[in-house]
């Protein structure tokens, strides 16, 4: 084997990225300081509900992601488990406030279901793979799978920060809710982004493991299991428009600059956010 695709031998982002002061400050309930009776003065679109429940539901998700991803070998590396514990833990809390905000929304009572047939794409199919079947290969691929996982991590937050920002610029109430939500996601950005620096800088077999992940990946991660419309209307409400376009365009750029992903593996990403 090629020396660069060695596990490094020291832990990645030791320096950097202080777990342990992440850990003791995370954030719990928001309830109390959310501003709902102004969103009673001043009611959400049913655009701008519909938005908030799919990011509800995506933030949901993370205990089924960390239980995925915890049967790979990404569970031996004790910094990332610290890690994924708190950021399951923080997203927990985001969801419940998202539901508060849902909530003291009467027309979030009248919103389309979410129910319905799920987009069928061939590049996506290793998405559809049965837990057992993942796990299985990824432990086959071994400890360079962590590079994947905190890589597609780190773009899965860039794509949703995008959506946090289009639902903090609907009104000043959404804006107090959200803007501590991204401060709070900007730190899970923070470690995800050393990580994946520092990993697939040290490898090529990483590289090449998160390139190909990259580009079949459902985005936001989860959305291969939901249904087309709900997923339509994801992509045409955070990048539709102008300023979507301008923000997928970001992300591409900041896919393009992470060590040996390259622009060809971005466009890609950045093709599969446009409605």
């Amino acid at each position: 084997m090629n020396s660069n695709d060695e596990a490094p031998t020291t832990p990645p982002g030791t320096a950097g990225f202080n777990v342990r002061e992440f850990a003791r400050t995370a954030h719990g309930s928001h309830r109390g300081r959310l501003d709902l009776a102004s969103l009673a003065e001043e009611p959400l679109d049913t655009d701008s509900l519909r938005l908030v429940r799919a990011l509800r539901d995506m933030e949901r998700t993370t205990l089924h992601r960390v239980r995925d991803l915890l049967v790979t070998a990404t569970h031996k590396d004790a910094r990332v488990t610290a890690f994924l514990t708190t950021w399951m833990f923080e997203r927990f809390w985001i969801a419940d406030a998202l539901d508060a905000v849902l909530d003291a929304s009467p027309a979030a009572d009248g919103l389309p279901s979410s129910a319905g047939p799920a987009r069928r794409v061939l590049a996506e199919r290793r998405e559809r793979r049965g837990p057992i079947r993942r796990s299985l290969i990824a432990n086959i691929t071994g400890t360079q799978i962590v590079a994947e996982h905190v890589t597609t991590s780190l773009v899965d937050e860039w794509i949703t920060q995008a959506a946090y920002r289009r639902l903090a610029a609907v009104s000043p109430a959404m804006a107090s809710i959200i803007g501590p939500v991204v401060e709070i996601k900007q730190r899970h950005i923070h470690f995800l982004a050393e990580e994946a620096e520092l990993r697939l800088g040290r490898s090529a077999r990483a590289r090449r493991i998160t390139r190909h992940a990259l580009r079949h990946s459902a985005w936001p991660l989860g959305s291969v299991d939901r249904s087309r419309h709900e997923r339509t209307f994801f992509e045409r409400q955070v990048f539709g428009d102008q300023s979507g376009r301008a923000e997928a365009a970001r992300i591409r750029a900041m896919v393009a600059a992470l060590p040996g992903i390259g622009p060809g593996v971005a466009s890609t990403v950045e093709s599969r956010l446009l409605p």
